[in-house]
């Protein structure tokens, strides 16, 4: 969703549009049409693997076998949808024969290192929610290396996009058309249609990346509710969290509702995130000291095991449920890969109900959409009471 105030290409600039640096290839199928997928990964969840056959198809064509890769924006962050992306793309890149040979998190970006990891090969940016002015450090970052590598082969990994101030459009248009070798991947249908409007670049649909997590990764919990309510606290909740939070809701028949940016105070789990902290800082510093190459490996595990100890924690929050009700993407995927029933409500900029729209036709009957509270609520009540008719 690129805004009501987006500047539109000018049908000229279409006409004068540079030659794309690799040859030409056939566009992926989109959804519903026939094609022979690759061989899914070798650990996936098996109800799901018709979105990771169609990420694959897509990025097979992007990504040659043993083809060696920098990844950008392993996330730090306590949104555990980031860190399903993450270990997603990791097993797609991996299925795939990519080796990555640099990976960075957003503060540790620097373009020497990536030139001298990689002289050359495509860098991958992290897929996500970030593409556009909502979360501008991600945007900076995908900017700046477009800048830094305009001889490269560049590949954002599958975007919602939303621009909510023209000027910030601007330049992020001024430096996507800039780059000759740039492909976007768009997972939803209004964000491909709007990135297609107003950039040069190649736009593709592709679906999200977490439904390729590997099922050891998805670790249930002890049921503890009736209903739990996964609810946005940031800019992106349409509404801020339902009425009441936690025990006193309960009390009242509610669901127990949480946001699950808030990490607890869990001593072993910090203590383990403190320990992959400190690998990271090891890693960084070796990668300082000159040997940026020899630092990758180290990085590598401590951003795989910052995002499964943060995925292990939302599965646990989501599977304390019976039933779950929420307004985040990824409590949906999430959802659907653990087999949860639950509820889908809006987000504030329509990127759930565009994905909704775009991939979950055809969503099993225990998942439901609901445009309101309290719509909400009482279908999560048929849900519950589903699952205790005998």
């Amino acid at each position: 969703m690129c805004g009501a105030n987006e500047t539109p290409k000018k049908p000229a600039k279409k006409s004068a549009k540079r030659p794309s640096k690799r040859p030409a290839r056939k566009p992926p199928p989109q959804p519903g049409e026939p094609s022979l997928p690759p061989a899914p990964p070798p650990a996936y969840v098996p109800h799901c693997a018709h979105y990771v056959s169609y990420v694959l198809t897509v990025l097979d064509r992007l990504v040659p076998a043993g083809t060696r890769c920098a990844l950008i924006g392993a996330p730090l962050n306590s949104n555990v949808g980031d860190s399903a992306i993450w270990l997603g793309q990791r097993a797609l890149l991996g299925a795939l024969g990519a080796e990555v040979r640099y990976a960075c998190d957003l503060m540790s970006y620097d373009a020497g290192h990536l030139a001298a990891c990689l002289p050359d090969g495509p860098i991958m940016l992290t897929g996500g929610g970030n593409l556009g002015d909502l979360w501008e450090d991600s945007q900076l970052l995908r900017e700046q290396v477009l800048r830094d590598f305009p001889d490269r082969r560049i590949v954002q990994l599958p975007q919602s996009t939303h621009f909510t101030d023209r000027a910030n459009l601007t330049r992020a248009r001024r430096v996507f058309d800039a780059h000759p070798d740039l492909t976007l991947l768009l997972r939803d249908r209004h964000s491909l249609h709007r990135c297609r409007t107003v950039f040069e670049a190649p736009a593709l649909l592709a679906p999200d990346l977490a439904f390729a997590v590997p099922p050891d990764a998805l670790a249930g919990g002890t049921v503890a509710h009736d209903v739990v309510w996964l609810a946005r606290e940031d800019k992106e909740s349409a509404k801020g969290p339902p009425a009441g939070r936690g025990p006193a809701q309960q009390e009242h028949g509610g669901p127990y509702v949480f946001d699950w940016t808030r990490e607890g105070a869990d001593t072993e789990w910090r203590q383990a995130k403190e320990t992959l902290w400190r690998s990271r800082a090891r890693a960084l510093c070796r990668a300082g000291s000159g040997d940026p190459a020899g630092a990758v490996p180290g990085l590598l595990a401590a951003y795989d095991g910052l995002a499964r100890l943060q995925l292990a924690r939302g599965c646990r929050l989501l599977t304390a449920g019976r039933v779950a009700v929420t307004d985040r993407l990824h409590g949906h995927v999430l959802g659907l890969l653990l087999g949860l029933p639950h509820v889908l409500v809006a987000d504030r900029y329509g990127k759930i109900r565009s994905y909704w729209d775009t991939w979950t036709a055809h969503r099993p009957p225990t998942t439901a959409w609901a445009w309101t509270e309290t719509e909400a609520r009482q279908t999560a009540g048929r849900l519950l009471a589903g699952l205790r008719a005998p």
